[in-house]
């Protein structure tokens, strides 16, 4: 009966979580949106520092209930430094809480407010969402032929003349991995065969041409690159080797995956172009250029890792003992999380609780998301 009783209350406050979480945009760029306003008459940069700050208090929130009350485990091979830099950070992508992820790590260096993704073009039009990450700084890009290399450039530019503070994010892959996509794999490998690379198979074949214009970019402007592997443990008693499917937001709310591990290297920016320059000593032909070899050796790292990790012989849930020594249990205090969502619900309640801003609210859900699409088509 206990058991019982304590399932429903998880049910029950996992449920709460979701519905906070799925209305949480709105009273945030309602405080955007007032923002915005008020700070017309005053420096640009007064309007930036703000909106980091309400970005990073945001953030804190959706880390707190994935992490926090998620309960989930966080270990890390590597070490995060303790001060904060302008960075690129390099991750492979399975899911959508690969976001959430890099979240994880980025509060951990007090960089939340900094972050900044490059998304696929459709999101920019995802309700309230797209707005909010294009006023961040975020980058939408179309992938492949249609990849738009003067809006990276331009949003980039941008960034460094107001001398933003960068956590700067790229999925190379483009898509993300799904196990049970073999053509998609078969694709990817395709391509990187075309290209005279080794195929991979945890991973896709990185993508290069956003990687190139952010690095050709940002090179005198960031300190170092992150380079960063997630790996989900969702695998189950009855594991036989395969790489299972990587938790959706909900399975990942319900406790669904326990633990996550993070393999973390900083490489410095004039460790990379050192590197980068001797790939193309080793390139034979036009085939695949400096960066991509470089890029696809990364993945080639990751690839490894995954390999490993999800091997039959590995039944334990850090695998050989080996690679178990080197994953260290990161512990976040609540004091980096609890202020941020108690004092969100509060202002949500605030809100809600007088006419006007239940009318504010009413209006931000419904014309305000199509005039922000508008918008986000035009601007982003």
């Amino acid at each position: 009966m206990t058991n019982v009783i304590l399932d429903g209350l998880k049910i029950l406050f996992s449920t709460f979580a979701i519905i906070l979480l799925a209305i949480s945009t709105v009273p945030y760029v309602i405080l955007l949106l007032c923002w915005s306003v008020i700070s017309t008459p005053l420096p640009a940069t007064w309007f930036h520092t703000v909106e980091d700050g309400l970005w990073g208090w945001y953030q804190r929130m959706v880390v707190f209930f994935f992490e926090h009350y998620a309960g989930v485990e966080i270990h890390i091979d590597g070490t995060i430094p303790s001060t904060k830099e302008n960075v690129l950070v390099l991750s492979n992508h399975q899911c959508m809480v690969d976001w959430i992820v890099a979240d994880f790590l980025a509060v951990r260096q007090n960089m939340t407010g900094n972050m900044r993704f490059v998304f696929k073009n459709s999101l920019k039009y995802y309700p309230i969402y797209g707005f909010s990450f294009g006023i961040h700084g975020g980058v939408f890009v179309r992938r492949d032929g249609f990849y738009n290399n003067h809006n990276m450039q331009r949003v980039l530019d941008t960034l460094k003349q107001r001398k933003a503070d960068l956590y700067f994010l790229l999925y190379p892959e483009g898509t993300r991995f799904t196990p049970h996509k073999k053509s998609l794999l078969d694709k990817s490998q395709s391509f990187a065969v075309k290209s005279g690379l080794e195929p991979l198979n945890q991973v896709l074949t990185p993508r290069v041409k956003a990687f190139d214009c952010t690095l050709n970019s940002l090179q005198t402007y960031i300190h170092a690159i992150y380079d960063i592997t997630i790996v989900y443990d969702t695998r189950k008693e009855e594991y036989d080797g395969y790489r299972p499917q990587s938790p959706h937001a909900l399975q990942f709310l319900f406790g669904r995956c326990k633990k996550v591990y993070i393999k973390f290297e900083r490489i410095p920016i004039k460790d990379v172009l050192s590197q980068i320059s001797a790939c193309g000593d080793d390139v034979a032909d036009d085939q695949a250029s400096a960066p991509m070899k470089w890029l696809h050796n990364r993945f080639a790292i990751k690839d490894k890792l995954l390999e490993e990790f999800f091997s039959k012989s590995n039944s334990g849930s850090e695998g050989n003992s080996n690679q178990a020594k080197r994953w260290r249990r990161s512990r976040l205090p609540y004091s980096a999380t609890l202020p941020s969502t108690i004092s969100f619900i509060l202002i949500h309640a605030v809100i809600l609780y007088f006419p006007f801003g239940r009318y504010i609210y009413i209006a931000t859900s419904t014309i305000g998301v199509l005039l922000m699409s508008v918008y986000a088509h035009f601007c982003f």
